[in-house]
């Protein structure tokens, strides 16, 4: 059924049994695909509005699965950490609040939640919604059932622990899963080959050969230095990359660097509400620290026709997501503000000229202005104050981080992987490309091909359904 993508008689059997279940498999074996499918056959069954919804841990991978980022959905503040250790505690800490209660109708409504690449959701953050849904139900709400999809031997999260270790993970799931096997993104048997056996951390013959096949030489690379995405394992040599590509693109004098601008403010969601807060007393040092890890960073070089990516959520509503590459194609007004272009892009229904800062659109490419935004970080030595940076919301996009490319299917990438450094990295960046001839190796070390341990038990112990 994978084979052939026909799976009404799976979505069947998965509906009628009721019951929570883990969707898994390796890259490009169509848990995409099958997963909007399945939303529409819940949707013919379950019709009632917001009864079935589709969450995932990033912009990029909800605009891939047709749905929303959990964090908004759930109403999770950016950079959200627990702030009580036992998650029935937190989440009745959070229906407390008064923002809340409208999320809490929304949760209440919920009779089935699926979540795509649950490998990047903190086992925390999963223990919290899975609460926020239970306390969110009046005696009369029908029950719920999860849906996760992913593949825990790809990235995991940036902080915490994986998915499967949560609290209740076990009660939800139980022991077996789903697993589709079928590869449709690649169609080469050798690249097929090659990637599943560096989903458990093999460095075989098949990937070593398929690595050496795809070697770049000095004299090729000239070529796609600046013209093919680059996927790099870290940010310091996606900064490097990144300014000596606008140095080739502008060698003369640039615009001036945006530089943000830091601040405070109170915390709208905080939870005394009716104390005062004194901002005055908020020093630059628990400012800064708080703002450290803010992914928008103090200066943006940018120029005329530069490679950006958007670095933020905020133009979701457009189908532009934190991932979204594009260019600058001009400088806006007497504030400067700059406008890019993103090609190749499904313009959203009803997106009009001059509303949501759309300047320009056709029928596969956008032009929206982008001024300084608010990104926002808690400062946890002070509750209720939020330390504010205004900056453009993007960064250059010559290369960008293995991590940003989870979910995405990319036409053309080189691959700089000497530095890769954590379980799934290589993974990730090796089956990113549907055809190997359009995947261009510029370095890559068979020790940094790495797996999970946890992982590989998980997948090697646990029965399929």
């Amino acid at each position: 059924m994978a084979r052939e993508q026909s799976w009404t008689f799976l979505f069947r059997q998965l509906y009628e049994r009721a019951t929570s279940t883990f969707v898994s498999g390796g890259p490009g074996v169509g848990k995409t695909s099958f997963l909007r499918g399945f939303v529409c056959f819940l949707r013919s069954r379950l019709p009632a509005a917001g009864a079935v919804v589709v969450v995932a841990p990033t912009g990029s991978a909800a605009k891939t699965a047709k749905g929303v980022t959990y964090h908004s959905f759930f109403g999770f503040p950016k950079q959200y950490k627990m702030q009580v250790a036992d998650p029935v505690q937190e989440a009745a800490r959070m229906l407390a609040l008064d923002r809340w209660r409208p999320i809490a109708r929304r949760l209440g409504k919920v009779e089935v939640l699926l979540l795509d690449e649950v490998s990047m959701v903190p086992a925390d953050n999963l223990d919290v919604m899975y609460e926020l849904l239970s306390q969110s139900r009046g005696r009369q709400a029908p029950p719920f059932v999860v849906y996760t999809l992913g593949d825990f031997l790809q990235l995991s999260p940036p902080f915490g622990k994986l998915a499967f270790t949560a609290v209740c993970w076990r009660s939800l799931f139980g022991a077996a899963f789903v697993e589709l096997t079928h590869v449709h993104r690649q169609g080469q048997p050798d690249f097929v080959a090659a990637i599943r056996d560096a989903r458990f951390g093999r460095c075989t013959t098949a990937v070593q050969k398929l690595m050496d096949e795809r070697a770049v030489s000095d004299e090729a690379y000239v070529d796609l230095e600046c013209e093919v995405l680059h996927l790099m394992p870290r940010h310091e040599d996606v900064d490097a990359h990144n300014s000596s590509c606008l140095s080739r693109l502008c060698p003369g004098t640039r615009p001036a660097d945006f530089i943000a601008v830091d601040g405070v403010k109170v915390d709208s969601n905080r939870q005394n509400v009716s104390h005062e807060v004194d901002l005055k007393s908020v020093s630059a040092h628990s400012r800064d620290a708080a703002l450290m890890d803010c992914v928008a960073p103090r200066c943006v070089q940018h120029c005329h026709r530069a490679r950006v990516m958007l670095i933020t959520n905020h133009f979701l509503s457009l189908g532009l997501f934190h991932g979204s590459i594009g260019r600058i194609v001009d400088y806006d007004g007497d504030e400067g503000a700059p406008v890019l272009r993103f090609e190749d892009h499904g313009v959203v229904p009803g997106t009009r000229v001059g509303s949501l800062g759309v300047r320009d659109a056709g029928a596969d490419w956008i032009e929206v202005l982008c001024p300084a935004i608010e990104f926002e970080a808690r400062i946890f030595s002070r509750p209720g104050v939020l330390a504010v940076r205004q900056q453009v919301p993007f960064v250059l996009g010559w290369a960008i981080t293995v991590h940003r490319s989870q979910s995405l299917t990319l036409s053309e990438a080189v691959l700089d992987l000497s530095e890769a450094f954590g379980a799934g990295m290589v993974l990730a960046a090796i089956s990113r490309v549907p055809d190997k001839r359009r995947m261009h190796v510029r370095s890559f070390s068979g020790s940094r091909l790495l797996a999970d341990r946890a992982a590989m038990q998980l997948y090697h112990e646990s029965p399929r359904l």
